[in-house]
C-alpha cells in the first residue's frame, strides 16, 4: 500500500508541472470557421461581457480518449458557463474534412463549435501535438492559464473507475477565484496530430514570392490599394509580423467566402498549403534563398481598362475629398449618353483615386420618374472587385432617356485628395440572345436592438421562370456580421450557394460563380443574415442606438442582388 501510494506520487509529479517564474505564454489572436461554417475569433470570445476564460478542447474524428470526454465537456459546460467560461473545440487532423467532422459531431451529439484548423496555423502558434488536450486562456490578458488532461481517470488503454486529480476543475475554479495556478501543465493522453511542415526547405525567393505574386502584390504594390508595396525581400520581411497577424486572424487576403460553399470565378483566397507555407516560412525565420529577389523591380500589369478601350466614356465631375472627418455618400445625376437603347457586353467603373474612393454604385432611372432610390442596378465598383464581361450569349440593356444616378463614397486618407473616376460602355453589335439581368433582394422592416452580439434576419425571392444564375453580391453596412445565399428547388430541396460567414464592408466583393447555375421555375433564392449592433464590433459607429434601414454607414441594410438570365 505505502509503495503503490509512493507510485502515484511519483507519477503525479511526472506528469504536472508546476507555476514557476518562467514568462506567461500569450495566446496570438486567431479566427476560424467550425465545422458548420461560422466565424469564429479569439479576440471576440475574451472581449465577451463577463468572461473569465476560454477553454480549447483539442478534437479529432475517431479518437476514442475524445470521444470518451464528450460527456464530461458537455458537465463542465453546463457547470461554469454561467460562471463566464466558454467551451469550444479545435480539429487540427489533415485527415478530417468538414463532412467528416459534421458527421462526427452528429453521431456523438457534439453541440460545441469544432473549429477547423485545416492549415494548422493555430496548431503550429499553440504547439499542439495531441488531440484530447484542453487549453485555458485568461479572457483578461489572453495567457495561456493551464494546459493539459482534464483529469488522471483515462490514459491509453486504461481507465480509472474515477480520477484523483482534476486538473481541468481546479483550473476553472482558480482562475474564476482569481488565484495563480499550482498546476500550469500536464500531460495529455491522447491521439498523435500529425503536423505537415517543412521549416527547413522553405525560402523566400523559391517559395514565398510566388504566392505573395498571386495572391497579394495585385494590391501591395506602388499605385495600388494596399497601404504598403511588396517591391523586395527587405520589404516583405519590415513587415511580416504583420503579414503574420493578419494572415492567423484571416483578414487578409480580403477573400471572405468560405471555400467549403460554392466555387468562383477569381478567388483570392489563400489555400490551406498556402497559408501552411507563408506562416511556416516566418517561423523559420525568413530565410531569403539563393537568386534574384523576384519582386524586386516587379510591377504587376495595370491596364487603364480591364475590359479594354471603350466604346464610350463618361466622366464623372471633379470631387474634392477632405484631408479628415466622415464623408456622407455623394449622388451626381447624368443623363445616358446615348440617343437610342443599346446592348451593353461590359460596364466597368475606373477609379481614378483608388485610396479615397470606397466603392460606385451606378443604377438608373426613366428620365422623369418620380420614384424613389436608385432604379435599375447596372454596375458597381469597391475594392477587390473586378469588371466582367457579361456572359457569352448576354447584355445589359440601357434604355433612352435614362438619367444614371452614381452613388460615390469616400474615405480620408490624412491628406486632402480629388478624384475624377470615369464610367466605360462597351457596346454591343447585335441584340444579345438573352438580358443580364440583377434581382435585388430588400429587406427593410428590421430593428436591431442595442449591444446585440447577432441580430438574424431573412429574406427570399420568388423565381417565376427558369432562370441561370450568374453571380451574387452581398451588401449591409458596419455591422454587416454574415450573410448568406440559399437556394430552394420545388421539391424543397435546399442548396447553399455561398456563404460569406465573416462579411466585411470594406471589401464589397462580387461572388461570380465558376459555373453559372441554373433554377427552375417555382424556385427561391433565400438570403440569410446577422448583424452584430454589440459594443464587441470594433466597426460599429453607436452599439447603443437601436438601428433600422438607411442609407448611411451608420444605419444598416439587407441588400443583396444577383445577377442572371431568363432561360
Amino acid at each position: 500500500m505505502i509503495l503503490r501510494c509512493l507510485f502515484l506520487s511519483l507519477l503525479a509529479c511526472l506528469t504536472t508541472v508546476h507555476a514557476s517564474s518562467e514568462p506567461a505564454f500569450k495566446v496570438p489572436n486567431f479566427a476560424l470557421l467550425d465545422h458548420q461554417g461560422r466565424y469564429h475569433e479569439l479576440d471576440y470570445y475574451c472581449s465577451m461581457p463577463d468572461t473569465k476564460g476560454v477553454v480549447f478542447f483539442i478534437q479529432g474524428n475517431g479518437c476514442p480518449l475524445v470521444r470518451k470526454r464528450l460527456p464530461e465537456l458537455k458537465r463542465f459546460r453546463e457547470t461554469y458557463e454561467k460562471q463566464g467560461i466558454v467551451f469550444v473545440m479545435l480539429n487540427a487532423n489533415l485527415q478530417d474534412s468538414r463532412e467528416d467532422i459534421q458527421e462526427e459531431a452528429e453521431s456523438f451529439g457534439i453541440e460545441f463549435p469544432i473549429l477547423m484548423d485545416e492549415s494548422q496555423a493555430v496548431a503550429h502558434a499553440l504547439k499542439l501535438t495531441r488531440t484530447a488536450e484542453v487549453l485555458v486562456i485568461n479572457a483578461k490578458n489572453q495567457e495561456l492559464f493551464y494546459r493539459g488532461a482534464i483529469d488522471d481517470r483515462l490514459s491509453y488503454q486504461k481507465e480509472k473507475p474515477e480520477a484523483s486529480q482534476h486538473y481541468l476543475k481546479v483550473a476553472l475554479d482558480t482562475l474564476i477565484g482569481g488565484i495563480k495556478p499550482e498546476i500550469k501543465v500536464t500531460k495529455a493522453p491522447g491521439c498523435k496530430i500529425t503536423l505537415e511542415d517543412s521549416d527547413s526547405e522553405l525560402s523566400y525567393s523559391e517559395d514565398i514570392a510566388p504566392i505573395l505574386k498571386k495572391r497579394c502584390v495585385t494590391c501591395h504594390s506602388k499605385g495600388g490599394i494596399g497601404p504598403f508595396a511588396m517591391s523586395s525581400y527587405g520589404k516583405v520581411k519590415g513587415w511580416s509580423d504583420m503579414i503574420e497577424e493578419v494572415v492567423l486572424t484571416r483578414q487578409m487576403p480580403p477573400w471572405h467566402a468560405d471555400p467549403h460553399i460554392g466555387t468562383f470565378k477569381d478567388d483570392q483566397g489563400l489555400t490551406p498549403g498556402e497559408t501552411r507555407q507563408l506562416l511556416a516560412w516566418v517561423r523559420a525565420g525568413l530565410p531569403r534563398g539563393e537568386g534574384a529577389d523576384p519582386l524586386e523591380g516587379y510591377q504587376p500589369e495595370r491596364v487603364e481598362w480591364r475590359l479594354g478601350t471603350p466604346d464610350h466614356v463618361l466622366e464623372l465631375p471633379l470631387q474634392k475629398i477632405p484631408a479628415e472627418g466622415v464623408i456622407d455618400y455623394r449622388y451626381v445625376h447624368l443623363e445616358s449618353p446615348f440617343d437610342e437603347d443599346v446592348w451593353l457586353r461590359g460596364i466597368e467603373v475606373n477609379p481614378d483615386n483608388r485610396q479615397a474612393l470606397h466603392h460606385v454604385v451606378v443604377t438608373g432611372r426613366p428620365k422623369g420618374s418620380k420614384r424613389r432610390g436608385g432604379g435599375k442596378w447596372f454596375t458597381g465598383y469597391a475594392p477587390g472587385t473586378a469588371a466582367w464581361p457579361t456572359p457569352e450569349g448576354t447584355g445589359i440593356k440601357l434604355p433612352k432617356n435614362y438619367v444614371l444616378r452614381f452613388q460615390l463614397h469616400y474615405t480620408t486618407t490624412g491628406k486632402e485628395e480629388t478624384d475624377a473616376t470615369k464610367i466605360g460602355f462597351y457596346l454591343s453589335k447585335e441584340p444579345p440572345a438573352k438580358e443580364l439581368r440583377t434581382e435585388v433582394v430588400i429587406h427593410g422592416r428590421f430593428r436591431i436592438p442595442p449591444q446585440t452580439m447577432e441580430h438574424p434576419e431573412s429574406h427570399e425571392t420568388h423565381i417565376r421562370h427558369d432562370i441561370t444564375v450568374y453571380g451574387m453580391n452581398p451588401h449591409m453596412h458596419y455591422r454587416g456580421k454574415r450573410m448568406s445565399f440559399h437556394t430552394v428547388l420545388p421539391d424543397g430541396t435546399e442548396h447553399d450557394v455561398l456563404s460569406v460567414p465573416n462579411y466585411n464592408f470594406n471589401w464589397q466583393r462580387t461572388y461570380a460563380l465558376a459555373e453559372p447555375l441554373r433554377l427552375p421555375k417555382g424556385s427561391k433564392m433565400v438570403v440569410r443574415n446577422a448583424w452584430d449592433n454589440s459594443s464587441l464590433n470594433p466597426h460599429n459607429p453607436d452599439p447603443t442606438r437601436t438601428v433600422t434601414w438607411g442609407e448611411q454607414t451608420f444605419q444598416e441594410m439587407f441588400f443583396a442582388t444577383y445577377s442572371y438570365t431568363i432561360d
